[in-house]
């Protein structure tokens, strides 16, 4: 590369380091501790970004797997989504980024329509993957990261 393109590409990377804000550090992170006798916190805030652990289509019990098949789970976990949104003062509008985990990606299709239905336009970025196994025997786990502005309830 000739040194002129370097040293111009340098300074445009300095310049916009310089512009773009950093993430948001004015308070410490702030956990919510999970309700499972499991290691993890359901949910961790960090400036503005509230992040969602893993869920499943747990049923009303909240011991066990929803029966019914990929569709009872996906509206279960959908639903839940919803109540731990809340809990914080958020909704499905303050969602911008979600992972689906599917043990089967046969029921892609199933899980989108549903998706689709609780989300409007302009949609959360979104990625999804297959994954060998889920928590006990789950067919479908959704990871999600919400805005929080400062300030907002809890």
């Amino acid at each position: 590369m000739e040194s002129s393109t370097a040293l111009k590409l340098g300074a445009a990377a300095v310049a916009l380091s310089l512009t773009v804000p950093a993430v948001a550090q004015e308070s410490e992170p702030v956990f919510t501790p999970s309700t499972l006798p499991y290691p993890f916190s359901d949910a961790v805030q960090v400036g503005n970004i509230l992040f969602l652990s893993g869920d499943i289509g747990m049923a009303e019990d909240g011991q066990t797997i929803a029966k019914g098949g990929m569709e009872v789970e996906a509206r279960r976990v959908m639903i839940r989504l919803g109540e731990r949104l809340a809990t914080h003062g958020l909704n499905y509008r303050d969602v911008i980024k979600c992972t689906v985990m599917l043990a089967d990606m046969a029921d892609w299709p199933t899980f989108n329509g549903i998706y689709a239905e609780y989300f409007t336009k302009p949609f959360p970025a979104r990625s999804a993957m297959g994954v060998n196994g889920l928590a006990l025997g789950a067919r479908v786990e959704l990871e999600c990261w919400a805005h929080k502005p400062a300030g907002s309830a809890d």
